[in-house]
């Protein structure tokens, strides 16, 4: 049997697991919307270099064509390599189950087998939420993290990820850290 701060502290595990799902499972849905806005222009490139080629005869118009439509085709594929974009996608899906599966876990456990919850218990919950949050290598977007924020402020525990404001500081204003 657990004391009622043990309790709250479960309880608080749940909610940041929760939130931390949710921002991923946000921040995962916003790179499939800049995957797809990358890859439509992707396919018509591909997609225009293959009627050109089926068209145009004069051999120099056709070099040209193909040396601009092959760039375009490199630069789009090198702009989501370097931005890792399915990487960020992969680890944010993971995550965002990892994080669920955490929060349900906990919540069933709360609900089911509250007089069998133990020291042990909470310990591993805590060690299992570290080491989820250790596999995030990206920062989550500023626009999903205001937005959940602001949603779930003053209703949930929040992760530290969303307890700290992070400001940029002018030259001519006076930098505070709102907390």
């Amino acid at each position: 049997m657990i004391t009622n701060a043990q309790e709250i502290l479960l309880k608080q595990y749940k909610e940041k697991a929760f939130i931390n799902a949710l921002l991923n499972e946000e921040s995962c849905n916003y790179y499939n919307n800049i995957k797809n806005l990358i890859n439509i222009p992707l396919i018509i490139c591909n997609s225009v270099m293959v009627v050109i080629n089926s068209m145009i005869e004069n051999q120099d118009t056709l070099k040209i064509l193909n040396i601009i439509l092959n760039t375009s085709t490199g630069l789009i594929i090198g702009m989501i390599s370097n931005f890792k974009i399915y990487e960020r996608i992969t680890t944010y899906r993971t995550l965002y189950i990892k994080y669920n599966k955490l929060s349900n876990m906990i919540d069933s456990k709360i609900t089911n087998e509250l007089e069998l919850i133990n020291v042990d218990f909470i310990e591993n919950v805590v060690n299992e939420y570290n080491n989820i949050g250790e596999q995030l290598d990206y920062d989550y977007p500023s626009s999903i993290r205001k937005k959940i924020k602001k949603e779930y402020q003053d209703k949930m525990s929040l992760p530290l990820v969303l307890s700290v404001d992070i400001i940029t500081c002018d030259e001519n204003k006076c930098c505070c850290v709102k907390v």
